[in-house]
């Protein structure tokens, strides 16, 4: 197999025209497949496959697709292999060749059957048979025994299988085809296996195990090593169902992966030959790892300090930014709450001003009584807060308070001004007298204002209320 594949891939190196390239690549694909290289075999295969095409070679392109078929069924991707089957048949059919139509029928009943579509696999099967019985093609006859016989195993049609299977073992025998032979023994061995006729199933098996070695088939192996599993099982022979259920997924990873299994044999050979150097650059390597432990070992301890440091730094920063927000709050707060009393004080003592002058003019014997009334009248209206003045008054409020107002008025949207006013100097618990001279009323208007604002507001305590807002 690998003098096969050392060939062709030497070969594929010269100077060949198109064809003769592609035909290279495809023998050089199907050993590659042969020997589980399944992605090198099917880039090769698709590259062979757009040369093909454009010559019009049906029976290279049939052997191309044949290739991805075996590619395919060695990966378990059971549908692109029947799908690329169907290719192949075409192109046989093409080729207008009985022997290569044949063969392609063949590969597509086992596609049909491996997605479990028996019926329709057995029709393709005899199509093939009475093919390969009008031109006496024994190579083809054996073939097409033996395939059938695997699709009527999977049917659990046994004793058929066996009739099938001993007809195709009677002619590899004849022609002295290992491979064949090897196939025959081991689907008889299943099916008697599948009947518990374990010991004749047994001498079958070590048939053909015996032709492994001479095959140097990954995917025989592995299949027979799979075989063997279910006949160990059916006896509750539990160890050797292990150990060749073990000896299955060894081969089943080494065929998914071909360059692993290089790769490993490579180092065992490095490992039998070297083996004291090894063990010296194992040594080396571990002191080595040891002191970069230390050393890694002590910059991360750096590095955790540093970290812990700067994260302490960061958060005391924070804390002291947190630490002066607040003061300011509290300071822009406390300006607030000054400037508003401030505000109110300072329209107490000029309503208290206004008062002494109104006195003043009442006790004054003035000769014209309606100018006089005209002076004490522009005097009351002195006392009340002017828009601007309110306006200011708001906006100092709304510092101290935000959106105290807008959340009264979405309870209480029916307030008139003089309420709405009186409500904010009531959460700055103004007393009655700083009311009244801001608001420019009397103290009396002070209660009867407060009476309706407790009525509208519905509630027994006004500055409870308002506190809450």
């Amino acid at each position: 197999m690998q003098d096969s594949v050392n060939f062709y891939t030497l070969k594929l190196k010269g100077q060949h025209s198109p064809l003769e390239r592609a035909e290279i690549q495809i023998q050089l694909a199907w050993f590659l497949s042969e020997r589980g290289d399944s992605k090198q075999a099917t880039r090769l295969t698709f590259s062979a496959i757009e040369t093909l095409k454009k010559y019009q070679d049906y029976k290279k392109l049939y052997q191309a697709y044949i290739n991805l078929v075996q590619i395919f069924q060695f990966e378990h991707s059971l549908t692109k292999a029947l799908q690329y089957g169907k290719f192949a048949l075409n192109y046989a059919v093409l080729s207008g060749d009985s022997s290569l139509i044949c063969r392609a029928q063949q590969s597509y009943a086992m596609g049909l059957g491996e997605n479990r579509q028996f019926d329709e696999s057995l029709t393709y099967f005899d199509l093939a048979l009475r093919s390969a019985n009008a031109r006496r093609d024994t190579v083809n006859l054996i073939r097409i025994y033996l395939n059938t016989a695997s699709i009527l195993v999977e049917q659990g049609k046994y004793q058929q299988t066996i009739q099938f299977a001993e007809r195709g073992l009677t002619l590899a025998s004849s022609r002295k085809l290992p491979e064949q032979i090897m196939r025959a023994a081991a689907i008889i061995g299943a099916a008697l296996t599948r009947l518990n006729r374990f010991s004749e199933a047994d001498d079958y098996f070590r048939q053909a195990e015996a032709l492994l070695p001479t095959i140097g088939s990954l995917f025989y192996n592995r299949e027979l090593a799979l075989i063997r599993t279910q006949w160990a099982e059916k006896q509750a022979n539990y160890r050797a169902a292990y150990q060749y259920q073990k000896t299955y997924f060894s081969l089943d990873t080494l065929l998914a992966n071909q360059a692993n299994r290089q790769k490993i044999s490579e180092l065992e050979v490095r490992f039998k030959t070297r083996e004291n150097e090894q063990i010296k650059a194992r040594l080396e390597q571990e002191l080595t790892y040891q002191r970069w432990l230390i050393v890694g070992g002590a910059f991360l301890l750096v590095l955790i300090i540093v970290a812990i440091y700067l994260q302490r730094k960061q958060l005391r920063n924070h804390n002291q930014l947190l630490v002066a927000r607040e003061k300011m709050a509290m300071l822009q707060l406390e300006t607030a709450t000054e400037q508003l009393t401030f505000f109110a004080d300072s329209v107490v003592q000029k309503n208290a001003f206004i008062d002494q002058i109104s006195n003043e003019l009442d006790q004054l014997k003035l000769k014209e009584i309606q100018d006089s009334d005209e002076l004490v009248e522009q005097l009351n209206r002195a006392r009340m807060l002017t828009h601007t003045q309110w306006d200011d008054f708001r906006v100092k409020f709304e510092q101290l308070h935000p959106e105290f107002i807008d959340r009264l008025l979405r309870q209480v949207p029916s307030l008139t001004d003089t309420e709405l006013k009186m409500a904010c100097m009531i959460r700055l618990h103004f007393s009655a007298g700083q009311m009244a001279a801001m608001l420019g009323i009397s103290a009396e208007s002070i209660k009867k204002n407060r009476y309706r604002l407790r009525k509208k507001i519905d509630v027994e305590d006004v500055n409870s209320y308002l506190s809450a807002i």
